[in-house]
């Protein structure tokens, strides 16, 4: 094959390419002057369990035919509870929009409304958005956005996040008294316990304690912490140390038994040593008591 007929392959194959690319790109274009989408909230800051709105508006310089976007946020910081269309769909974390517009409209805005579940921040982002222009029926394909949102502890509702009672199974006493106000604690288990069981009340009912992910316990040393969040969305932790030894931990009614049995084996011993001293004494007493019948009563002492 000579460099003349590989010209012409080349050739052909790269026309081929501008050709196909031309049908499958055919009238989309990138974020032409004055088309847009964004995103932005009413507020920068909502208090837990309270109602927030946010914006998602499309503009452009022509009228516009046709809206395509998608929203994400964090489900475990919002929720999703209201949208002033029904063109606006979804949950758990992903929204869509999807709207056929009337010739004539070169702004829409949707209004979406979340409630605030757990403090912190957290954005809601814009993106894989288009729009199609009415009379070219270009698709231009937009630049995406977001917007930041700060959840705030709600001073309105309680902020005790303490707990009231800690029952930790297998340990029948803390090193430390249990005080809802003291925050770190000591256990020591035996061998056969290999796993943290533990309860955990919080002083208030609607208050969410989460535990470890990993309860297992090793032989030594091992740290857990027990997050508390209160209804108002701050948080207490407190901490666990549980040493494991490699042998099995006496109960405290076993070592009870122990020193009972210990302080009756002693009360035993004292007993029959004070019989032997008195088994020993009782001989001596009988013998000063024959002397005294032998020799009879004492005499004063006389001359003759």
């Amino acid at each position: 094959m000579n460099k003349k007929i590989i010209s012409i392959i080349c050739a052909t194959v790269l026309t081929l390419c501008a050709v196909v690319g031309g049908v499958v790109f055919t009238g989309m274009q990138t974020n032409a002057s004055g088309t847009q989408m964004t995103v932005s909230v009413e507020s920068p800051t909502v208090e837990k369990d309270d109602e927030v709105k946010v914006l998602v508006t499309a503009s452009s310089g022509e009228s516009m035919s046709y809206i395509k976007a998608d929203l994400s946020y964090d489900p475990e910081k919002l929720e999703l509870v209201g949208t002033s269309t029904d063109l606006a769909t979804g949950a758990n974390g992903e929204i869509q929009i999807i709207e056929t517009l009337a010739y004539g409209e070169t702004e829409r805005t949707y209004e979406l409304t979340f409630k605030a579940l757990e403090v912190g921040a957290t954005d809601i982002r814009l993106y894989d958005a288009y729009i199609e222009q009415y009379e070219s029926l270009e698709m231009l394909s937009l630049e995406g956005d977001s917007t930041s949102l700060e959840v705030v502890v709600n001073t309105a509702i309680s902020e005790d996040a303490r707990i009231k009672e800690l029952m930790i199974a297998g340990v029948q006493k803390l090193e430390e008294k249990f005080s809802p106000d003291v925050y770190e604690y000591n256990v020591e288990v035996g061998v056969d316990m290999e796993m943290l069981i533990y309860s955990a009340v919080p002083m208030e009912e609607d208050s969410v304690v989460t535990a470890p992910e990993d309860l297992m316990l090793a032989i030594g040393e091992n740290h857990f912490e027990i997050l508390v969040t209160a209804p108002a969305g701050n948080t207490q932790t407190y901490v666990i140390n549980v040493t494991r030894l490699d042998h099995e931990l006496e109960s405290e009614t076993e070592t009870e038994s122990e020193t009972e049995t210990e302080t009756e084996s002693a009360l035993e011993t004292g007993v029959e040593s004070e019989t032997e001293t008195e088994t020993e004494t009782e001989p001596e007493t009988e013998s000063e008591t024959l002397g005294e019948e032998l020799l009879g009563e004492p005499q004063p002492y006389s001359y003759e």
